[in-house]
């Protein structure tokens, strides 16, 4: 099939989309699908080709608050350019937005939903409603819907009436990288508590500095992440830290790097006051480490009875569980056993693309999973075979 992604916002270097873009697209280019991805311009050299997708490059428009629409009208102006692909994959309401017009002269469109954007803090009044207006246009237009959490499918239904399937975000299990870079950094292996997010408002690093700041403890809080301009919330952060050593800003990190800061964390935080679900949180599990959440749906969803969790932006809480956790080693390393085995069993990126190949099968040829001619087409083009749903995750 032909797959076109629409759109990723500094491919190499973007957050949970650009993740999720990634690791689905390289594992449908394995499975014979040709991937198109259309992503605004970033830091990095502007390549062609990537893992055996091909990338068109569109120009990253400023403020950064306008790329994202900037792009997706970009992109779908190349898009009714191009020979129509099998299947549009809209990341979020922005993109999804289009789908009348794409899928009327393009191709079918799947609208993925990464949250509820206009939830986020970020926006203000005027914002919020006009991702409003876009939630409403992409849900009306969609061939089908996808969200990455269970809750997310409840609000489409509640509030829409609407049915989505659930297709999560994923992570692989990663061997533990022994302590190398971050020695020569200075950061002591297991005498830290890591945090590695975008610094939005929204993923709540100025509750872990604060809780952080109230503790009596010789462990270090390594703040990995880069904001999205320079001043503002960032700079709000920096000022929060003033005067504490043990709080260390190392901005965006990957690769080897990234892998010994979570190999080697006492504690991975996750203090996010809104998800639409974390790939940091299952990132974190991943890796066996012992992780503390905030208790919002998305990350009950995510860790079941498999670590720590504060009340949602309750510093007091956070305080506390920080301080419990330093406090019981043993049974934070039962948490940090538990949860690696629950990315094995409900978050893995090649269950995620099981699921995508059954959705994009059944909106590209109108077919229905008791249709015996769609079993038939799917042995002939040697699609995987569709999983089982996964199971209502536990909720405390």
């Amino acid at each position: 099939m032909k797959i076109h992604f629409l759109l990723a916002k500094d491919f190499f270097r973007g957050g949970g989309i650009e993740t999720y873009t990634r690791e689905v697209g390289r594992r449908l280019v394995s499975r014979g699908h040709a991937v198109t991805v259309y992503s605004t311009r970033g830091k990095d050299k502007c390549v062609a080709e990537w893992e055996g997708m091909r990338i068109v490059w569109l120009p990253s428009v400023k403020p950064h608050w306008a790329e994202k629409s900037a792009g997706a009208l970009m992109a779908a102006a190349k898009a009714l350019k191009e020979e129509s692909p099998d299947i549009l994959h809209l990341h979020s309401v922005v993109a999804g937005s289009l789908a009348p017009l794409l899928r009327s002269k393009v191709a079918p469109c799947i609208v993925q939903m990464h949250g509820i954007e206009w939830l986020r803090t970020r926006w203000g009044a005027f914002a919020k409603g006009v991702l409003k207006a876009m939630e409403r246009a992409s849900l009306g237009s969609a061939n089908a819907i996808t969200a990455v959490s269970q809750t997310q499918c409840e609000y489409f239904k509640s509030q829409y009436n609407l049915d989505s399937e659930y297709i999560p975000t994923a992570a692989d299990i990663k061997d533990f990288a022994s302590p190398k870079l971050i020695c020569d950094m200075g950061i002591q292996p297991r005498k830290y508590v890591l945090f590695a997010a975008r610094l939005v408002p929204e993923k709540g690093a100025h509750h872990l500095i604060e809780a952080f700041r109230r503790l009596s403890t010789d462990h270090s809080l390594i703040i990995a992440g880069e904001a999205p301009a320079a001043g503002g919330y960032g700079q709000e952060l920096l000022d929060m830290a003033k005067g504490d050593s043990r709080i260390r800003f190392i901005g965006r990190v990957q690769g080897r790097l990234l892998e010994e800061l979570f190999s080697n964390a006492e504690l991975f935080a996750q203090p996010s006051e809104l998800e639409g679900l974390s790939i940091g949180l299952i990132e974190g599990m991943s890796y066996g480490v012992p992780c503390l959440a905030s208790d919002i749906p998305e990350n009950r969803e995510v860790v079941g009875d498999a670590a720590l969790l504060f009340r949602n932006k309750d510093v007091d809480d956070l305080q506390k569980q920080m301080n419990w956790a330093f406090s019981n080693v043993g049974a934070m390393a039962k948490f940090a056993e538990n949860g690696r085995q629950r990315v094995r069993e409900f978050f893995t990126w090649e269950r995620v693309v099981d699921q995508l190949e059954t959705l994009y099968q059944r909106v590209a040829y109108g077919l229905q999973e008791q249709d015996s001619g769609w079993v038939l087409q799917r042995r002939l083009r040697n699609v995987a075979p569709t999983l089982d749903s996964l199971p209502n995750l536990p909720r405390k």
